[in-house]
């Protein structure tokens, strides 16, 4: 990483800046700017609510993390495990699938003397642990609470295409958390490539064996055993009050624009819904957002409004959240050597 940000990083924030402007101005093409001015007559009071949800959202986050390297024996100050976690949060909204995240936590772990199998846990439980949020609560949603949700037909259906979507894809992380000897197989096959082959990698590739036997070892330790699973229920709190927080955006914007709305039908929406639209090869799921829940929010706000409500919502939910990461990873950076 040379100049602390790589150059295809900065392309593809310049990218995925260029795609959320133009999905908005596609949104208010369609929705008319009549009421743009509405935007300088926001309530500083919502305003000020909003921005202190974000920081909480983002300490809960950082605690999750604290709470999980205590467990493994580490002890970082709660400083600077915030200034690393607005890092990771930074280099995922700027890479392809949040591909970044995992480098950057290795990398920023070692220099901590943590060694790389205690920093795959914090990737993983993020990952595990959103993803059983995800996993089972829109399948409840959509089986229970149907009518409540308020969805037109086509919206139940792909709503419907989601959560089984999500509901496999948090199996199979599951099934490849707890079984080792599968990663070990590919790690095998990969050692056997003419390309390795030809080079004597054998000592990355016992290393890589021996990391994955010690975190199946802690994963079972932490999660399947310790405290009768405590840290288990504890980690998915965290998660459930991440999310929680991050979705309560939605519901103070339309009250700050005097919009009658249905608190569960705006919070289970964005449960069902958000997760998969802004995970994909744009980062942030940049365009992709801004038009999905603008067709998810048509039946909830105004016609004439929907374009100021997904500007509005879109700032604080993605423009905030990256200024403030952003801020934090060139701290965190600035005194941190090259990557190579």
């Amino acid at each position: 990483m040379n100049n602390i940000l790589e150059r295809k990083n900065i392309y593809m924030l310049i990218l995925a800046l260029c795609l959320s402007f133009a999905a908005i101005l596609i949104i208010f093409k369609y929705t008319g700017f009549q009421n743009i001015e509405y935007i300088l007559k926001i309530n500083l009071a919502y305003v000020l609510l909003i921005l202190g949800i974000i920081f909480l959202s983002l300490l809960v986050d950082t605690l999750r993390i604290k709470e999980l390297l205590n467990e493994l024996g580490e002890d970082l100050s709660l400083r600077y495990l915030f200034k690393f976690n607005l890092s990771t949060f930074f280099i995922a909204y700027i890479t392809p699938f949040g591909s970044g995240a995992l480098p950057l936590t290795l990398y920023l772990m070692k220099k901590k003397h943590i060694p790389p199998n205690k920093s795959l846990m914090i990737i993983t439980a993020k990952v595990l642990f959103s993803g059983l949020f995800f996993g089972t609560i829109p399948p409840l949603l959509l089986i229970f609470f149907r009518k409540q949700l308020e969805l037109t037909h086509t919206l139940s259906i792909f709503a419907i295409l989601i959560s089984i979507f999500l509901l496999l894809l948090i199996v199979g992380v599951i099934y490849v958390i707890l079984r080792p000897k599968f990663i070990i197989g590919i790690v095998n096959w990969i050692e056997g490539l003419p390309l390795f082959k030809r080079r004597n990698y054998k000592v990355y590739f016992n290393k890589a064996r021996e990391e994955i036997y010690e975190y199946n070892k802690r994963f079972n330790e932490l999660f399947m055993v310790s405290s009768g699973g405590k840290l288990f229920f504890s980690q998915l709190l965290y998660a459930i009050v991440f999310w929680l927080l991050f979705y309560s955006i939605a519901p103070i914007i339309l009250m700050m624009m005097n919009i009658p709305f249905s608190i569960f039908a705006v919070m289970a929406r964005q449960l069902i819904f958000y997760d998969i639209l802004s995970y994909n090869f744009i980062p942030s799921g940049a365009g992709f957002v801004e038009v999905g829940f603008a067709g998810i929010f048509s039946n909830i706000v105004p016609h004439n409004l929907l374009g100021i409500f997904i500007a509005i919502w879109r700032f604080f939910t993605y423009y905030i959240y990256l200024i403030l990461s952003g801020i934090g990873f060139f701290f965190t950076m600035k005194k941190q050597p090259k990557i190579k």
